[in-house]
């Protein structure tokens, strides 16, 4: 029997970073270290010399704490023992940006000192200083850097009482000075003091205090010292040392004992700049005849600066300042108020770096403006991560210009602002597009308002905006009219396809209007198209106008709409009527991934009377623009398209398609972790992933008094890919036969929470690109349960358990259409449905998932989740058929905690894609009879992990014969036959014939594998040693061997031997020329009989044409290549953990434990060849091994001249907790014991729940020992 709970899911470990403080001190390894100082003792310190020696004896003290793998000792003689001593008199406190609540507090620093007669040496903060009777002086600097506005420190915590012994030796307390570390970096960044971090940590807790400087916005922090006899020496040192634009010392001289403090600028530590933006110019409400001006300064560079900051209107004789300080990205709001009058004026507001102003016009003074929303556009539902367009159009009816906010509100918050001038009279339109709520399905509330108006779409429009689970029509492609004549009749048509999840019945409008706006002909159709779920339907609707009639030419504009989008154009009518290139489509493929490629591009139609040519062009601010100069004639159509490179930051960037009477623009929404997409009721991979499935809990339940009983529920792992559907049952083998896959019974739930069982439910798989993933759950109804031997402690409360031991039919599946919603698919920071909801006898997701996995509100109903980089989480309902998770909200209503299944993307599975071919066998017959054709077979092999084409080209007597083709699967054969037309040919000769074995479709420039031989025609009295065959390798390595195989055949009717000779030369050679390099003598040889010897090639690197002859007959030439490989490291993007890759030289920072990593070697060689890659990982904190192995891979094969690098991927199963580690991956070659590349670097995986930011993004560093010296 055991206490039901949690398995796993609460408890954390110490991490070996605490919050975002880099804490990798340099431990002193080992209980014991006896510190030496060579042959200088403290006993050699006497007379006048005393004072210098000891100042030797204390620098090598502070080397001495440095190291950690030599044992070392003092010695101290008798004489002096007494001279030697540790205090703790003097303290030092470490405060960030002045905040008493971010202070490490008064912590003891420690001197080890020698002094006699009134003359000191001290080693104190990692520096070593002097005190005579002049002062104090610096002899070496403590241990405090300070570089470009990063700090570190590194002061010894020693402990101990005035030496009595022989020796000093010198103990670390590693778990003392990893707990000492902690306890500091939590007293900078959170609440708690280091005294309540440190109890804790004695104890074992886990450190919880609530942050209060956030490492990333430190700016300065002051270094106290105090009660220091060296007071004056560390002002000394501080000033002239650093630049006292960045260091601030106080006071700048100081008795012994005086307190010194040092202030660091930390950070970006660049010069000041006072940006100035959100400038507005309203009316004064307390003075009708000033106008108010407010603007909002910031500093946007790194120290911290005084300016004044003025007021001017155009035409004053006298400006306005305000006097403001601020530090690094510090702003503030400062306004004055100006005398206005009737006219234009132009309103400034500056700074000593930057200027911005506003041109406002009053029609009468005192004048207000007033913004009315006249025009709303915002569609009815959208797809998932879609960017549709939503316009407003704002006017302003008042007497003075508008400078105002225009606010879009979704579900009463605010998501977004544009600051909009506006003159008296005059509008403008903003586009909210980026800003509707996209990113997550659900039911919201739009609003947008200004000052003075307010549109609502739930109560003006008579509907919600709805993302996801919905249908959206979305206007593809538009076809206008071209080159129309007066009278003649326009039609229009546009591909209307729903975009959206399921299925949807909507109408779409097409209207035509004339020149002056009125409607002259207008259609309406109802569409039911698919969703996405069931593959997106589409369908083209059209009208077709009556007679239009004009005397010369006129403009008609034509309105497509549906709920979701609209689409507007023009068409002209007439003779006369000019060119008009008119935008008919767009394409813009969202979301995409950072720094990932994707093609855009945008259809023109030329909806004029006469033919003309425009530049076409796609532009923005963030890549290169494309522009294309088309002719089109009327009616017809073009389009352009661009392959960009996405930004590398997540946000909206906007795209421009530009004609020369028009200009159209989309948004291309950026998003990270694109790997994994969510797809309705399921998941689809963008690329080739490993991943995870585990189940994190199972709690369809139902209680009694006395007992719990659970339903019978299974799992199943549906994939559909390029392969087709497959159906893979999840831990059907898992536990007891009778149990048969059971996800939910006492048992499994035993196993899940319980840590002296097995947990068994987890499943990994490598699945291919463009995968579509499905968790599929069942549920049954159960025609008799039967009590087990699982009993249960709730609430101080034993349960029995039953289970279904007979299942009926399927209950509820989420595989049936109906049931797509009974299964929520969750990413990072999403809302859980019906939190707070489970029975007593249930597992609260809390208790599945793990309380670091979920960020509870206010509202203990309400949570939503914290996961892991890569992680999603499945949901299931299995109680409520045609559940919604929107109608998750209180008892009775579906609760989607049945099951829990956390998916976790591992690591992308890369690999080069590519066929290879070899040829296996050639069988041909050594000799025929004249008039006889001989029949050549090669066998052929795809050895490669794709299909391609192979090109088999044969030459015969010198000239070429024949070119032969076929496509190959992956692992598939093939035989060429090539009739060789030797029955033309006059007979007692040897005729060379030679294979030559390509892929057409390579990236390579070499040549292909050869295969070379003769064919004798006709009969041969005496002995003829003919060269039968000759192959080689096409490449190799220039530390490898080779052999050419030869093949010897006596196709004379006598006796024979013969002596066989290869000749080579190297093409690569100025001057090249065959020359001998191997020979062999054969045995005799009887009619009909053959021997294979091997002859050696060069191994020098070349490219070599050789051949082999015997004094009968020689082969065709063929090629080798002798190169060179060189596999190295990608050091950019090359390191590869869950969705992300990474480069080697920066800081890898995830959230969660890693359990594959990839990593990227590149060939920049010419020759393919193999590698062991081997990844050691390692601690920051002990250096002790977390994971080492290694692992072969093939980077390339045969010639890869023409390549300039070729990839391969190394994988390992890593599995590593949440930590600070560094790694280190040696490329191996096969010749050498000594790594031929290595690279290194630092791997922060955080706890899902830890705070802030990393080391690496605070500019602090703190290092520790603690260090106990005693006799």
């Amino acid at each position: 029997m055991f206490e039901w709970g949690s398995r796993g899911a609460g408890d954390r470990g110490v991490s070996h970073v605490l919050g975002v403080v880099l804490l990798a001190s340099a431990v002193i390894i080992g209980a014991v270290l006896i510190v030496q100082v060579g042959q200088q003792t403290i006993g050699d310190v006497n007379n006048d010399a005393n004072v210098e020696l000891a100042e030797e004896v204390m620098l090598s003290v502070d080397q001495s704490f440095q190291r950690s793998d030599t044992d070392e000792s003092i010695e101290i003689p008798d004489r002096v023992r007494s001279d030697v001593d540790v205090s703790s008199e003097a303290a030092y406190n470490l405060t960030l940006n002045g905040r008493p609540a971010c202070s490490t507090g008064n912590r003891s620093l420690q001197t080890m000192r020698y002094q006699e007669d009134g003359q000191q040496v001290g080693y104190q903060g990692g520096g070593v200083w002097r005190m005579t009777e002049s002062g104090a002086t610096m002899s070496s600097p403590p241990a405090v850097n300070y570089d470009e506005g990063a700090l570190s420190l590194s002061f010894a915590n020693i402990s101990g009482q005035q030496i009595n012994g022989d020796s000093v030796s010198v103990h670390t307390d590693r778990n003392a000075t990893r707990n000492h570390e902690q306890a500091l970096g939590e007293a900078l960044y959170t609440n708690w003091s280091y005294a309540k971090a440190r109890s804790k940590l004695n104890n074992e807790s886990t450190l919880s205090g609530t942050q209060k400087c956030d490492p990333r916005r430190v700016t300065d922090a002051n270094l106290t010292i105090k009660n220091s006899d060296y007071a004056r020496a560390w002002a000394d040192w501080a000033q002239s040392t650093y630049d006292d634009k960045y260091v601030e010392v106080t006071p700048n001289s100081a008795e012994p004992g005086e307190t010194i403090h040092i202030r660091f600028a930390l950070g970006d530590v660049s010069d000041p700049a006072f940006e100035v933006d959100r400038m507005s110019v309203k009316e004064n409400s307390s003075d009708n005849q000033k106008a108010l001006v407010t603007a909002t300064v910031r500093n946007t560079g790194g120290l911290q600066d005084t300016q004044a900051i003025q007021f001017n209107r155009s035409g004053a004789s006298k400006n306005k300042t305000v006097e403001v300080t601020l530090a690094e990205e510090e702003s503030i709001t400062v306004n004055k108020s100006l005398n206005a009058d009737n006219g234009t004026h132009n309103f400034t507001v500056a700074s000593n770096d930057d200027e911005a102003y506003e041109i406002i016009n009053y029609t009468s003074v005192p004048g207000s403006p007033s913004l009315n929303i006249t025009n709303a556009s915002i569609p009815a539902s959208a797809r998932l991560n879609q960017v549709p367009s939503a316009t407003v159009t704002v006017n302003n009816t008042g007497t003075m210009t508008a400078d105002q906010n225009v606010t879009f509100l979704v579900n009463g918050s605010v998501n977004a602002t544009r600051s909009v001038t506006i003159h008296p009279g005059n509008n403008t339109t903003v586009d909210f597009g980026p800003a509707m709520p996209t990113s997550e399905n659900g039911t919201y509330d739009i609003e947008v308002t200004t000052d003075d108006d307010t549109y609502s779409q739930s109560s003006e429009d008579g509907h919600y905006f709805v993302v996801g689970d919905s249908g959206v029509y979305e206007i593809t492609s538009v076809s206008p009219p071209g080159g129309l004549q007066s009278g003649e009749k326009a039609t229009i048509g546009a591909t209307i396809e729903n975009t959206g999840d399921v299925r949807k019945s909507e109408v779409a409008t097409i209207t035509i209007k004339n020149e002056s706006g009125t409607e002259v002909y207008s259609e309406s159709k109802t569409l039911t198209l698919d969703g996405t779920r069931s593959g997106a339907e589409n369908e083209t609707v059209s009208i077709t106008s009556g007679a239009l009639t004009t005397p010369s030419y006129s403009n008609y504009t034509y309105i497509v709409e549906t709920p979701d989008d609209t689409v507007n154009g023009t068409f002209t009518v007439g003779k006369s009527a000019p060119p008009v290139f008119d935008v008919t489509s767009v394409s813009v493929d969202n979301p995409v991934g950072p720094e990932n490629e994707t093609e855009v591009g945008f259809t023109v139609t030329n909806t004029g009377g006469e033919p003309d040519s425009q530049t076409l062009r796609i532009s923005s601010d963030w890549t290169d623009d494309t522009s294309s100069d088309e002719q089109l004639d009327p009616g017809e159509n073009t389009t352009v398209t661009q392959t960009v490179t996405a930004p590398s930051e997540e946000g909206f960037y906007r795209l421009n398609f530009t004609t020369e009477n028009q200009t159209t623009w989309r948004i291309l929404n950026v998003q990270s972790d694109l790997v994994v997409e969510r797809d309705g009721s399921g998941l689809t991979t963008k690329e080739r992933v490993n991943a995870s499935i585990e189940l994190k809990g199972a709690e369809l339940e139902g209680s009694g008094w006395d007992y719990i009983s659970h339903a019978y529920v299974t799992m199943s792992l549906d994939v559909q890919n390029q392969s087709g559907q497959h159906t893979i049952p999840l831990w059907r083998d898992v536990g007891y036969d009778f149990e048969d896959g059971d996800v939910n019974g006492p048992y499994a739930e035993r196993r899940l929470i319980n840590d002296a069982y097995a947990d068994p439910y987890e499943y990994s798989k490598t699945f291919e690109k463009n995968s579509s993933i499905s968790v599929v759950a069942k549920s049954y109804s159960c025609h008799r349960y039967e009590y087990t031997g699982v009993t249960f402690k709730i609430n101080e409360r034993w349960y029995d358990t039953a289970r279904c031991s007979d299942p009926a039919g399927v209950r509820i599946s989420i595989s049936d259409p109906e049931n797509s919603q009974n299964v929520d698919i969750l990413a990072d920071g999403e809302r859980l449905p019906g939190y707070g909801q489970a029975e007593p006898e249930q597992r609260s997701l809390e208790d599945m998932l793990g309380e670091q996995r979920l960020n509870e509100t206010e509202d203990s109903d309400r949570a939503s989740l914290n996961l892991a980089d890569g992680e999603r989480v499945f949901l299931y309902e299995l109680s409520k058929e045609d559940a919604n998770p929107d109608n998750a909200g209180s008892t009775g209503d579906p609760d989607y905690n049945d099951a829990v299944v956390l998916f976790r993307t591992n690591a992308l599975e890369r690999d080069v894609t590519e066929p290879r071919f070899k040829i296996l066998d050639v069988d041909a017959p050594a000799r025929v009879d004249e008039n006889t054709d001989a029949t050549v077979t090669a066998t052929i092999k795809n050895v490669g992990n794709a299909s391609g084409t192979a090109k088999l080209t044969t030459t015969f007597d010198g000239s070429p014969y024949s070119v032969k083709t076929e496509t190959l699967e992956s692992g598939s054969r093939h035989q060429f036959d090539i009739d060789l037309a030797t029955s033309s040919k006059t007979p007692g000769q040897s005729y060379q014939y030679k294979l030559n074995l390509t892929n057409p479709d390579s990236n390579a420039t070499a040549g292909g594998k050869e295969w070379g031989g003769n064919v004798y025609v006709g009969e041969e009295d005496g002995p003829f040693m003919q060269v039968d065959s000759v192959r080689a390798p096409g490449t190799i390595n220039d530390d490898e061997s080779a052999n050419a195989t030869v093949t010897i055949a006596n196709v004379g009717e006598a006796k024979g031997t013969a002596e066989i000779e290869l000749y080579t030369k190297n093409t690569d050679h100025p001057s090249p020329s065959f020359s001998q390099h191997d020979s062999a003598t054969i045995s005799p040889l009887n009619y009909s009989e053959t021997e294979q010897l091997n002859l050696s090639l060069p191994t020098d690197r070349g490219n070599y044409t050789y051949y082999v002859t015997t004094r009968d007959s020689t082969s065709a030439k063929q090629s080798f290549f002798v190169g060179q490989s060189h596999v190295v490291v990608n050091d950019t993007q090359g390191v590869n953990i869950g969705a992300e890759a990474y480069d080697t030289s920066t800081l890898i920072e995830r959230r969660g434990g890693a359990q594959r990593m990839t990593v990227e070697v590149l060939n920049t060689g010419t020759v393919g060849d193999d590698r062991k890659v081997k990844l050691t990982v390692e601690n920051k904190s002990d250096g002790g091994t977390a994971f080492t192995g290694s692992t072969t891979v093939t980077a390339g094969s045969g010639d890869l001249t023409g390549v300039e690098e070729y990839p391969a991927w190394a994988g390992y199963d890593v599995d590593l907790d949440p930590g600070y580690y560094t790694y280190e991956v040696a490329v191996y070659n096969e010749t050498s014991s000594d790594p031929e590349d290595t690279a290194t670097g630092e791997l922060y995986l955080k706890e899902i729940d830890e705070r802030g930011a990393t080391g690496n993004d605070s500019p602090i560093s703190i290092d520790s020992e603690m260090v106990t010296i005693g006799g």
